[in-house]
């Protein structure tokens, strides 16, 4: 990974950002530095670039969706662009006034077309009421009635309710609209008065302030009212003919302004207008650090060393277009900056998802080697040590190939990936256990019975132990080699660490055959023990002398601190690996209560076992080795203090 700093004048800052967003190579970092440290003193340019964006993008968003609009955008011009990095308010203000005025024609025109359509909307409407009234009004009615009048319906019913005071008076209503109706009162001629004073207290409207006299008088002769109705149905479809072209012709005349104000933007405002909002978004993301200065602005970042030349490349691609030059400079990070690191690339393919199993513990730095399969390996391993059945575990495989080839990603992806080895481990120690099923005696174990060799199966697991966290110290050792701390490969995170163990494994063995202290005490492996303590003593000290170049005091507590770590913490991570024997001891259990209970429930009794081990067994067995893999075993090797590359991409939207 590789430093990179890029010096450009402010003008071309916004195509930088939007070109390094494009390869996806780098990631952005705080601008660090003497010489730019000095820069920062004299005086940064300060502009609230996500105020003018947010000002700018809501007056530029509110024109273009009015007007429906999606114009081409035009790249400023240098000069352009330099006299925006000169003065941003001003800029920003001249392009809204002109973008005002634009929305204000176009809300102008918009309110004039809508009256039109209002006016010929009301039109006809009232030609299709006149008509609906003349309809209703029929001759014979007309010509016997005493009285009618346009009723609303909801002063209907009382209206009637007087009527039908009178035995010789009859109504008639013929409904006009969903709230209105013509009302035709019939009866002898004294009943007029009274009919003509309560129609003003039911608000009927006669009929002569309903219709014009000319339409009254078109009852009377049916001839005649059959010819008007006959024209005002033509009068009606040649309004609604007409507003259907009209409506064409508005649609036609909207596109045509449109093109106008494209075609007018395309050489003024209305496209540079489009460019200024996109790169306002870009220079108003938070996620992009940048040193601005009147005279440069510096961008500083992480690339990984395969990716330079798609850098210089994109680098040289903008000063072509800009013919501005830029400034490139790489070097190499110091052993203490933090480096932020890719996802490691796991061998084979098949097993990237299991990365997951390291990323839960910690994410590497750069300095450390990729666990991921190494991992995988030892959480299989000590899985199958605990969980070993032939049956169950070709289960577990099934179920592991099944899950892996339907999910490529997802926890259920990680989850097949992960049950393939662990199920590959319990059969291979189901078949040293001779365990199909939690039924034994159908092969004999080739290696040990966990409940009838618990002394065997102790020594085995302790040399698992010793094994498993000689491994992790000499990966340990490695990456203390990667990191320029070559005294640490002799400390209690290598060479010594390992020697301690080796010891500490010996020793137990030769305790459990001797039973006397002082034989233990004699034996090389004591030797090697306290050798290896010595060194985890003298590692600290060497480390800090070689590369902090420091002497005294302090330096011989760390020597000592890591002599009694190594001690005390040694004991507890060796003797904490019988959890591996305590559960296949359990699982062992497990097959002794199945067989008893084929006594009482026959095969009902072997399916319930095996039920409960595929269960409540997997889990606790999960989970004691993952507590191993992430405290004894990774821990002397995995610090996961590292951070994730993660390249600069700039958001379509920013937040406003």
């Amino acid at each position: 990974m590789k430093i990179f700093t890029i010096i450009t004048p402010p003008e071309c800052e916004a195509l930088l950002l939007e070109a390094l967003s494009s390869t996806g190579v780098c990631q952005l970092k705080e601008v660090t530095g003497a010489d730019f440290e000095k820069l920062k003193k004299i005086g940064e340019r300060s502009v609230d670039f996500k105020s003018l964006y947010k000002k700018f993008h809501e007056t530029y968003q509110s024109l273009v969706e009015t007007a429906h609009l999606e114009p081409d955008m035009k790249d400023l011009s240098i000069d352009e662009l330099r006299e925006f990095t000169d003065d941003p308010e001003g800029t920003v203000d001249s392009f809204l006034t002109v973008l005002n005025g634009f929305t204000n024609r176009l809300e102008e025109a918009k309110a004039r077309q809508e009256a039109m359509r209002k006016e010929r909307k009301a039109r006809l409407l009232e030609a299709r009421a006149r008509l609906e009234k003349v309809r209703a009004l029929h001759p014979e009615e007309f010509k016997r009635c005493l009285a009618v009048g346009l009723v609303e319906h909801q002063h209907l019913q009382r209206l009637v309710e007087h009527l039908q005071r009178f035995e010789d008076v009859s109504y008639k209503v013929v409904d006009i609209s969903p709230e209105t109706g013509y009302i035709f009162v019939f009866g002898p001629e004294k009943r007029m008065d009274w009919v003509e004073t309560i129609f003003p207290i039911f608000e009927v409207k006669d009929i002569f302030e309903v219709l014009p006299p000319g339409d009254v008088l078109l009852a009377l002769d049916t001839e005649i009212r059959e010819k008007a109705i006959k024209e005002y149905e033509e009068e009606i479809e040649k309004l609604q003919l007409l507003a259907e072209r009209e409506e064409e012709i508005d649609v036609i005349k909207e596109q045509i302004g449109k093109i106008q104000v494209l075609v007018s933007a395309r050489a003024s405002v209305l496209c540079k207008a489009k460019f200024l909002d996109h790169i306002l978004g870009i220079l108003s993301n938070e996620t992009a650090p940048v040193l601005r200065t009147r005279v440069i602005s510096v961008i500083q970042g992480w690339i990984p060393e395969d990716k330079l030349q798609v850098l210089d490349q994109s680098i040289e691609d903008l000063e072509v277009k800009t013919g501005e030059p830029l400034f490139v400079q790489y070097e190499d990070p110091s052993h203490e900056e933090e480096v932020p690191t890719r996802r490691p690339t796991v061998r084979p393919k098949f097993f990237n998802p299991a990365f997951t199993l390291t990323s839960l513990r910690g994410w590497p730095n750069a300095h450390e080697l990729n666990p991921t399969m190494v991992t995988l390996f030892m959480f299989s391993l000590q899985f199958g040590v605990m969980f070993g059945d032939m049956g169950q575990g070709l289960i577990l495989l099934i179920l592991g190939l099944i899950l892996s080839k339907k999910f490529k990603r997802g926890l259920a992806s990680k989850i097949g990936v992960a049950f393939i080895p662990m199920g590959i481990m319990c059969i291979v120690f189901g078949f040293l256990y001779g365990e199909i099923f939690l039924i034994e005696g159908i092969i004999p174990p080739l290696l040990l019975s966990p409940i009838h060799s618990i002394g065997p199966l102790f020594k085995m697991v302790l040399g698992i132990a010793v094994a498993e966290m000689s491994v992790g110290l000499a990966l340990g050792a490695i990456n203390e080699y990667k990191k320029g701390n070559i005294a640490g490969v002799i400390g209690e995170h290598g060479a010594g660490g390992i020697l301690f163990f080796v010891g500490l494994y010996f020793m137990a063995l030769q305790f459990v055959t001797a039973r006397d202290f002082a034989a233990v005490m004699n034996h090389w492996s004591f030797i090697m023990l306290m050798i290896g303590l010595v060194m985890t003593f003298i590692e600290p000290m060497l480390s800090a002398v070689v590369m902090h170049k420091e002497v005294g005091f302090e330096v011989v507590g760390e020597g000592m601190a890591g002599f009694l770590i190594t001690f005390i913490e040694g004991l507890c991570n060796f003797f904490s690996f019988l959890r591996l024997a305590a559960f296949a001891l359990a699982h062992g259990c497990l097959a002794i209560a199945a067989h008893s209970l084929m006594g009482v429930m026959g095969a009902g009794g072997i399916v319930l076992m095996n039920v409960i081990a595929m269960t409540f067994e997997f889990v606790s067995s999960s989970v004691q080795s993952l507590r191993l893999l992430y405290y004894e075993f990774m821990g002397k090797f995995f610090h996961g203090t590292g951070t994730q590359f993660r390249p600069f991409r700039l958001r379509r939207k920013v937040k406003l």
